[in-house]
């Protein structure tokens, strides 16, 4: 048998064969990283936003006489259970828009308190926050 009738692959072949499938798993795994990052960091964004919506809310159920019991932080898990161990914070503003300082954005009206919630978390590197705000006019 010659040498022309050889079948196969020579080796400089398989080696730049080797190269390419190298590099492409590469790219695949710098994206399948990059999207579990930005997928992680969706879900405490959703969870930021749900859990100042749960503060929104209970202020929108509250009488106006007493929306100042709503102020304070609590630590939270993600389902808004009070928890020690929580990994988010939430911060509870209740501003009157008739006294100083005045509600920002809001304009100061008589009768007029905005509710500031503001949910915070750590990411791997850095402190990210959610805020949210309503206004609640005296009836």
């Amino acid at each position: 048998m010659s040498l022309k009738q050889a079948h196969g692959f020579a080796l400089a072949e398989v080696v730049i064969a080797a190269a390419i499938f190298a590099i492409g798993a590469m790219v695949v795994t710098g994206f399948y990283m990059t999207a579990s990052g930005r997928g992680l960091l969706g879900r405490n964004v959703t969870a930021g936003a749900l859990l100042a919506q749960q503060k929104i809310e209970a202020a929108q159920a509250t009488a106006y006489s007493s929306l100042s019991t709503l102020a304070g932080t609590e630590t939270l898990d993600e389902l808004g259970n009070s928890s020690a161990s929580g990994r988010y914070t939430r911060v509870t503003t209740v501003t009157r828009c008739d006294l100083s300082p005045f509600c920002s954005p809001a304009p100061s009206t008589a009768n007029l308190t905005q509710i500031q919630v503001t949910v915070t978390w750590s990411e791997p590197y850095a402190q990210k926050s959610f805020t949210a705000y309503t206004l609640r006019v005296s009836q």
